[in-house]
């Protein structure tokens, strides 16, 4: 690997893996979904989504950078639409193996 990668990221610190979830949620895959999860959610007694709402704007707007905080809050609201609420069913598919023990 000497020849093909530099040598401060093969002998670097173990880094972790970014996933650009703070411009997916400014203009990106997922800000469609943020706005429909906030307006679809019925946590409203567990998490005001009126400032959810208000954080995703200030987010997209580049006035401030919530994209933790959303991502967590948006999670939640998954959660619960999908074990307390259950508006939302996940469909799984079985995973086919070609290969059995």
């Amino acid at each position: 690997l000497e020849r093909i990668v530099p040598a401060h990221v093969l002998n670097g610190p173990k880094l972790g893996f970014p996933v650009p979830i703070r411009h997916w949620l400014r203009a990106g895959e997922l800000l469609d979904w943020a706005y429909a999860t906030i307006a679809a959610s019925h946590a409203g007694d567990l998490v005001d989504l009126t400032a959810v709402r208000t954080m995703l704007d200030e987010h997209r707007g580049g006035t401030s950078d919530h994209s933790r905080r959303l991502w967590t809050v948006l999670i939640f609201m998954l959660w619960h639409a999908i074990f307390v609420e259950h508006s939302i069913t996940p469909q799984i598919a079985e995973p086919h193996c070609p290969v059995q023990l």
